[in-house]
């Protein structure tokens, strides 16, 4: 057969539609014949093993109950049927599996708080007393407001703290500015150890008097360490504000409000530095006495506090013996 020539019209003869009738479907005599030839025959019964079947992201439930939506890995728009009750177990373990871990880590964390509460103890139950860390040069006792005390607490130890603090700069600025005025001829030499001994046994006494009985009642909320606390903490405010006044009755060991007018009056440059040195001693034990006050006021409302819940258990307990007895 020689090909057309350049130029030359071609025609395509069609076959008649009898002969094709005649020849047959050829898929008609071929078993294995299927118009998708990469999928599996449609005459083949569906698989009963539902756990590896796809039913899509737009899968949707149809009036039998089942799900029906297009597969992924199917082009000739076969849909298979995904029964509705296997999906709800497979959502049901899902979330099973997440509470669980929800759990797990409920546990953790309660472990966790509990294993805190041991080492430092709510109410000082567990503390190890014999740790002692205070002060830090020289422990000497045991000194953990956010380990030891029950955090509704830990702000009015924290002030009363601060309080100590206050007083502890203030014996020692004390201390020192009488020392330099009585090398300054300011002062005398009995005003100087006077100074010398209130700071030598104010410092030890107003902390175990008074704020290690607060620190302490705070920790353990017995009405003895509550009442030994509050017979020193009157005395507190007291001191501080006659160590700010310094009123001269009992020497001039006292560099305060007194001392301050009689540097200024003298007039001459050693009398103004000792006046401002007095005027900054004046200003810590006046913040030290409102601290303290500010102190004491809140241990009170505490105090009255636990008073008023014990009397509310009593009268829930006294009916609940009584009844018994009613007729």
């Amino acid at each position: 057969m020689q090909p057309p020539e350049a130029g030359s019209e071609v025609t395509f003869h069609s076959t008649p539609k009898a002969d094709v009738e005649m020849l047959g479907n050829p898929n008609a005599d071929n078993p294995f014949a299927t118009s998708d030839p990469f999928g599996p025959s449609r005459n083949e019964p569906l698989s009963d093993d539902f756990d590896n079947v796809d039913i899509g992201n737009n899968a949707a439930p149809t009036s039998s109950g089942l799900y029906s939506g297009p597969t992924s890995d199917r082009t000739d728009g076969f849909v298979p049927a995904v029964p509705q009750k296997k999906a709800k177990a497979n959502r049901s373990s899902k979330d099973i599996e997440k509470r669980e871990r929800e759990l797990d880590k409920r546990e953790k964390a309660l472990a966790a708080r509990e294993a805190k509460l041991a080492q430092g103890g709510a109410r000082g139950v567990g503390t190890d007393v014999s740790n002692k860390n205070w002060p830090r040069c020289k422990p000497l006792v045991r000194h953990h407001i956010g380990q030891d005390v029950p955090p509704g607490r830990q702000r009015l130890v924290r002030l009363g703290y601060l309080a100590w603090l206050l007083m502890f700069v203030g014996f020692c600025w004390n201390w020192l500015v009488v020392l330099i005025m009585f090398i300054a001829a300011h002062k005398k030499l009995s005003d100087w150890l006077f100074a010398s001994l209130i700071c030598g046994f104010g410092l030890p006494l107003s902390f175990f008097l008074w704020y290690f009985n607060l620190y302490k009642g705070a920790i353990r909320d017995t009405s003895f360490r509550w009442w030994w606390y509050f017979i020193w903490a009157f005395l507190q405010p007291i001191l501080c504000g006659w160590i700010a006044i310094a009123p001269p009755i009992v020497g001039n060991w006292c560099a305060g409000g007194f001392t301050m007018i009689n540097q200024f009056k003298d007039g001459h440059g050693a009398g103004y530095t000792f006046g401002i040195f007095c005027v900054i001693n004046l200003g810590i034990w006046a913040l030290a006495g409102f601290a303290g006050a500010s102190a004491t006021s809140l241990a009170m409302k505490n105090f009255r506090g636990r008073a008023q819940n014990l009397g509310g258990d009593v009268q829930m307990q006294a009916p609940a013996q009584a009844a018994p007895f009613q007729v």
